[in-house]
């Protein structure tokens, strides 16, 4: 009879045979990467490893990294070049190759007057810059993490080969050029070189994306949110069932094919069921915002139906970057935070997206807490611009091929949240 350790091992290299079988072979019903939230610089960002183990019999170690979650980033992975490079198994994309001709390459970034094939250029739009910025495109192997039942990781990531980008720009000044918790960003945009449309196209999934960005308390690995690309069933901690059958929805409203944003027509907001003065102009959507930016008109009116339907809030010197701050003290508290009025943007369609006190009131010191809206000024091209905290522990899907926002509103109200994750 063989001796016990020995069969103990040889369970644990069956064991690790099939999941490794499985993670290459079985099709997904998801890719699900873990959301974090760094409270330094209010980035939402998911940690992901590129590079491969190893290539033609050569082992190379791969590379972890922190990328910075943007909805409107059109580039699959913008990384700096210098951390791009850290990879072994990166390759440049030449002029010519069919990854060139796919990605739709600068005009003259390809001079066809030289024997020598030049790297494949291509300027991509971020939620960082108001103009897109010039890359270099390379391919590699980028390991995702996924799901077959929407509910639990399955083995240990599937190794993709992608098209990702890298720049030598600094994105901004104060960024050189990105926060230092991140070396680029994940981009989930409406193009045809974005992250879903990559991974999408490999394994013919749903053309569609899921967030569930984490709350301000959940720095940690235990407390992740969750990216979805590929659809439902999506299931959250301490709710048994699957979140979609709740959603409300909108349509999504056409935008800039290059750029491929995600824009919502608000039509109202409601304060207590009280209409404020809003200007029609359409809705967008992003992750890189902190917090919702207004519309200069639209803002003044928003803090003065909330400050007078808010009676036993005490006002307190504003914090920057907010205009309406409160005393904290003697508010009421219950599942949705702070016992405050709720805020409706009503959508199109007549779906409201509601907002309680969690996701409308920042809490600055001990002893005051903000109204979590900025004044974007008089030349904001957008009514608004809805942001990162505004949209934690609510899950949103953006459908793209039926054009249509999805939400939940949030999961707090199901004695869920995004930062309690079930996945991570």
């Amino acid at each position: 009879m063989a001796h016990p350790r020995i069969i103990h091992f040889l369970c644990v290299i069956l064991f690790t045979l099939a999941n490794t079988s499985h993670s290459l072979h079985e099709k997904p019903q998801a890719f699900l990467q873990p959301i974090r939230k760094d409270n330094a610089t209010n980035l939402y960002y998911s940690p992901l490893s590129i590079g491969v183990n190893m290539l033609n019999g050569t082992y190379y170690q791969s590379y972890n990294i922190n990328l910075a979650i943007d909805l409107g980033g059109s580039a699959p992975l913008l990384l700096t070049c210098a951390a791009a490079a850290k990879s072994r198994s990166y390759h440049p994309i030449k002029c010519g190759s069919s990854r060139c001709k796919q990605a739709k390459p600068d005009a003259l970034s390809c001079p066809n007057n030289t024997s020598k094939k030049a790297t494949c250029h291509k300027s991509f739009s971020t939620s960082y810059t108001e103009h897109p910025i010039k890359t270099r495109l390379l391919r590699d192997t980028v390991s995702l993490l996924y799901t077959d039942n929407g509910f639990t990781i399955m083995g240990s990531g599937i190794d993709l080969p992608m098209t990702i980008a890298c720049t030598d720009v600094k994105v901004d000044p104060l960024f050189k050029p990105f926060p230092s918790i991140v070396v680029g960003t994940l981009g989930l945009a409406k193009t045809i070189t974005s992250l879903p449309r990559q991974v999408v196209s490999l394994y013919k999934l749903p053309l569609k994306v899921a967030l569930c960005l984490p709350s301000p308390d959940s720095g940690d690995a235990s407390g992740s949110g969750a990216l979805f690309i590929g659809g439902g069933p999506y299931f959250m901690a301490l709710y048994p069932d699957d979140v979609s059958k709740i959603f409300a929805s909108t349509p999504l409203l056409p935008s800039d094919p290059s750029r491929g944003e995600y824009f919502i027509d608000v039509k109202s907001i409601q304060v207590n069921g009280k209409i404020v003065t809003f200007v029609k102009k359409s809705t967008k959507i992003c992750t890189l915002a902190p917090y919702t930016v207004l519309h200069s008109s639209v803002y003044k009116a928003l803090v003065l139906a909330f400050s007078g339907n808010a009676n036993k809030m005490v006002k307190a010197p504003a914090v920057k970057p907010f205009g309406s701050c409160f005393s904290s003290k003697g508010l009421g508290k219950w599942m949705m935070g702070s016992r405050v009025p709720v805020i409706d943007l009503v959508l199109s369609g007549g779906a409201k997206w509601r907002i309680y006190g969690s996701n409308s009131l920042v809490k600055v010191n001990k002893d005051v807490v903000c109204l979590g809206f900025v004044d974007g000024g008089v030349n904001l091209e957008t009514a608004m611009v809805i942001g990162g905290f505004q949209m934690e522990d609510n899950l949103v899907e953006f459908d793209l091929k039926a054009s249509k926002f999805s939400f939940s509103s949030s999961l707090l109200l199901l004695n869920s949240s995004c930062s309690q994750s079930r996945h991570f």
